[in-house]
């Protein structure tokens, strides 16, 4: 999928307004297909780096030091494009994770309607990055799908989670290699149905060089920060050895063990979290 300036200029717009942009093809067949089956191979070589948030949701936030069949994904020039027109050439990466949502009869997603990064309603104004979506599998109109609520990244953006209502949001459909992105501060959710596929997606978030990295859950390889390509934005593994981290769910607790694997940790907070339900 090409795409000239008017083009994009037209997708930045809507984005502006929106909050987010649904890219049909945003991958090829053929990238989806190996990505697809990258996925798979993952889950089978690295089951202890997933995380089983409910019997239909699994996740895993620490890929890219095991494998590099993603990095593509990253490195994408139709979505890089357009995130070079929304944020600049200071756009830089921060974190890449993958979901395996399974057909399941429980139709309430565990996190319901949230924004990422901060939770806090009244830091809202905080939430600074831009996630990518790429959806591997095909996603129809009764399969699990990202849902999102439309301008609540500027004028809605006083909605509270708690407001929102049957009718308001926007349901992302289509076949795999369709890309939705999105800015981090919209209220979104997993929609899950109870006759869905399995659904496999790519989360892959991004920000600005020059702060502090949004989640430190993903690490950088060095394949990615000692790059040289004249093709990508020139800061794009810029904070692979950032130290300061915002404050909110992309930081790691400070009282758990360093030594613990990413996966290890996720578990931690997962526990501490239905404790306090």
């Amino acid at each position: 999928m090409g795409m000239n300036l008017s083009e994009t200029q037209a997708i930045c717009s809507e984005f502006e307004e929106r909050g987010f942009v649904v890219v049909p093809g945003a991958l090829s067949l053929q990238a989806s297909s190996m990505m697809d089956r990258a996925f798979d191979k993952f889950m089978q070589e690295q089951p202890e780096e997933w995380v089983h948030l409910s019997d239909a949701n699994s996740t895993a936030a620490n890929v890219l030091p095991h494998v590099s069949d993603f990095d593509c994904a990253i490195e994408n020039p139709v979505t890089l494009k357009i995130l070079r027109g929304l944020i600049g050439e200071d756009v830089t990466f921060e974190e890449f994770g993958m979901m395996l949502r399974k057909p399941t009869s429980q139709v309430q997603d565990i996190k319901g309607w949230h924004r990422d990064l901060i939770r806090d309603y009244s830091r809202r104004m905080e939430i600074d990055a831009v996630a990518v979506v790429y959806y591997l599998t095909d996603v129809s109109a009764e399969d699990h799908c990202f849902s999102i609520i439309p301008e609540t990244h500027n004028r809605l953006v006083d909605l509270r989670p708690e407001e929102v209502t049957p009718g308001m949001e926007f349901d992302v459909t289509g076949p795999a290699g369709t890309a939705l992105i999105f800015h981090a501060r919209c209220l979104h959710a997993g929609k899950l149905k109870p006759h869905s596929r399995i659904r496999k997606t790519l989360h892959i978030y991004y920000s600005r060089a020059g702060k502090p990295r949004t989640s430190e859950w993903s690490d950088f390889p060095a394949r990615l920060h000692e790059k040289v390509d004249p093709s990508l934005p020139p800061r794009l593994y810029s904070k692979w050895n950032v130290m300061e981290v915002l404050e909110g769910t992309g930081k790691k607790p400070r009282d758990l063990d360093p030594s613990l694997s990413t996966a290890e940790m996720i578990r931690e907070v997962q526990r501490r979290a239905n404790r306090a339900m």
